[in-house]
């Protein structure tokens, strides 16, 4: 009965000690170089949460939105950010970036492999995308952006793009929870954003981020307390 009453008293102070989210971190993708053209004067993303957002939750950088010259080239940074996109049909013409003769048509397809951040045997609880968003203007041209993760629809990211009037070349950073249910077992995310309309109002992203915080899901974590106490148990078995 002593070495049962030890036993309980040892898995409780376990269990009390576990957080809820064992790992929690972020990690950037791309240079936090405005699209290219020079460095921030601070910390783009103050003021916005990097990690542990339920789903479909929003956060804005507090700092100032930075205007920039263009145009711009992805010289040596991570796929699909630093460089300028249009609609993948352009009929028409809107803005400066659209004209760009170096633009690419969309739908611009960012991978993201956010898997180091996920410890074996852990399971993502929450997952935030953080964006450097530059140039969206819905709101100036009428040209309505679609985005997708996983290739599942994201209404609540799309309503922010299409939220966006930055009108003319400026970068400003927001991070949005994403629905775990979109995720996947390979742990990478695959955000597409393409454009509607005319398809002739540029755009492009600056860096992401994605932070993630994880959990033990809870067979394995009882799995992991019974080996523990068994071992346990012989030794005081033993030692008697």
């Amino acid at each position: 009965m002593k070495t049962k009453v030890i036993v309980m008293c040892v898995l409780a102070a376990v269990l009390a000690a576990m957080s809820p989210c064992a790992w929690a971190t972020v990690i950037v993708y791309g240079d936090k170089d405005i699209c290219g053209t020079g460095t921030y004067p601070d910390e783009p993303t103050t003021g916005a949460t990097l990690e542990g957002l339920a789903a479909d939750v929003l956060t804005v950088s507090t700092v100032t939105i930075y205007n920039h010259g263009f145009p711009f080239i992805p010289y040596a940074d991570f796929a699909g950010t630093d460089q300028i996109y249009v609609g993948s049909t352009q009929t028409a013409s809107h803005d400066g970036y659209s004209t760009y003769a170096g633009r690419i048509n969309g739908p611009q397809v960012i991978t993201l492999d956010y898997g180091s951040l996920v410890p074996a045997g852990h399971i993502v609880e929450t997952l935030t995308l953080g964006i450097g968003a530059d140039d969206f203007q819905y709101g100036a041209f009428g040209q309505p952006y679609t985005a997708t993760l996983n290739s599942q629809s994201a209404s609540a990211l799309t309503n922010r793009l299409n939220a966006l009037n930055q009108t003319g070349p400026d970068t400003q950073f927001f991070s949005i929870g994403i629905d775990p249910a979109v995720l996947v077992a390979s742990d990478v995310l695959t955000l597409s954003i393409d454009q509607g309309g005319t398809g002739g109002d540029g755009w492009a992203i600056d860096f992401l981020t994605v932070g993630v915080t994880t959990v033990i899901p809870e067979p394995a974590t009882i799995a992991l307390l019974g080996i523990g106490s068994l071992g346990l148990l012989r030794r005081r078995k033993e030692a008697r």
